[in-house]
């Protein structure tokens, strides 16, 4: 590929529209919307202490109670959204959460794939070919 056409390949790139998903907790009867967070609020998320529970409340968009301090210090008697979700969510529960919540950050299998060799080079010829047919 030349310069050109991989220039005008990335000014076509889609714009960033964030994927969601819901998942059900049986156990408490509820539903979380979750969206795609952008990339430097993700790493951002990452360095934060109780970072699996701010990545649930970051990427939670049908529930903004959870961050209502109605909600954590009134009722739950905590000090952060994050505390109080310590207290309703297991462990297993938010390890799957935050498993639904990586798969739309593009770490399912699939997301990123190699290109073997033999793909690379068939691709290097069609150019080559179609540069000749153009001349």
């Amino acid at each position: 590929m030349k310069k050109g056409q991989v220039i005008n390949s990335l000014l076509d790139l889609p714009e960033f529209e964030p994927e969601e998903r819901t998942v059900r907790l049986p156990r408490l009867g509820l539903e979380l919307q979750l969206r795609e967070l952008p990339y430097d609020r993700l790493v951002k998320l990452c360095r934060e202490r109780e970072a699996n529970l701010q990545l649930i409340l970051a990427a939670t968009v049908n529930h903004p109670e959870l961050k209502d301090p109605a909600w954590y210090q009134d009722r739950m008697n905590c000090p952060t959204p994050a505390e109080a979700l310590k207290k309703v969510l297991r462990k297993g529960e938010v390890e799957k959460i935050c498993r639904a919540i990586d798969l739309l950050h593009g770490y399912g299998a699939g997301s990123v794939m190699a290109v073997e060799e033999d793909s690379r080079q068939a691709q290097a010829i069609d150019a080559a070919v179609e540069e000749l047919e153009k001349n």
